[in-house]
């Protein structure tokens, strides 16, 4: 598979909507990305590790897991191609991942080291505008997850994962389902039940 294909990819994911970087700006920093491949069940990050890579989902998809000290185990949330993945925390800080990637299909990323990438990209021109969109999506996802949390039934959850992610309907065990929406696999097949 091309590397510059995937670049492509990358940057137009990447600028988004502002259109503020083109491949050639990238190119000219010589990030020399690698392309990685992960099979089902491999972790990408792993929780108490160090996570200094940013990556960006070409193909498949993962999940955000973590283990509690008691080893119950939570799904956060899910990544799915084209996107970017890895823990903001654990790169910007130099510190342990508080969570694992897990790639829940066959998984083909490029892999940026975040603190070299940050570094070469940061003075250019259009760069920081491209970030601060795509950290803004990121919050704007996470607020409105918080939300749900808050304001809505245990149903509407999982009808709002639904169409979120109708990519993964029939793609996931249910008890990750359940984990990512906060209740537990027989609630979640009563709520099933119900909707059929």
């Amino acid at each position: 598979m091309n590397i510059q294909t995937q670049m492509q990819d990358f940057v137009s994911y990447f600028t988004g909507p502002s259109g503020s970087l083109e491949a050639t700006d990238f190119d000219q920093y010589e990030l020399s990305p690698q392309l990685k491949h992960y099979k089902k069940g491999q972790l990408l990050i792993s929780q108490g590790q160090l996570a200094p890579k940013l990556f960006f989902l070409v193909k498949g998809f993962a999940r955000y897991m973590s283990i509690s000290p008691e080893g119950k185990e939570f799904t956060q949330s899910f990544a799915c191609a084209p996107s970017v993945a890895g823990s903001t925390r654990a790169m910007t800080r130099k510190t342990p991942a508080l969570f694992s990637i897990e790639a829940l299909d066959d998984v083909l990323c490029l892999e940026f080291e975040w603190s070299v990438f940050f570094t070469k990209m940061e003075p250019q021109r259009g760069f920081l505008t491209a970030y601060n969109c795509l950290l803004e999506n990121m919050f704007i996802k996470k607020e409105e997850r918080e939300y749900a949390f808050v304001q809505h039934s245990a149903e509407q959850r999982y009808l709002d994962f639904l169409e979120s992610n109708p990519q993964l309907r029939d793609k996931l065990p249910l008890k990750m389902i359940a984990s990512h929406i906060g209740i537990t696999p027989i609630a979640l097949s009563r709520i099933r039940k119900k909707l059929k």
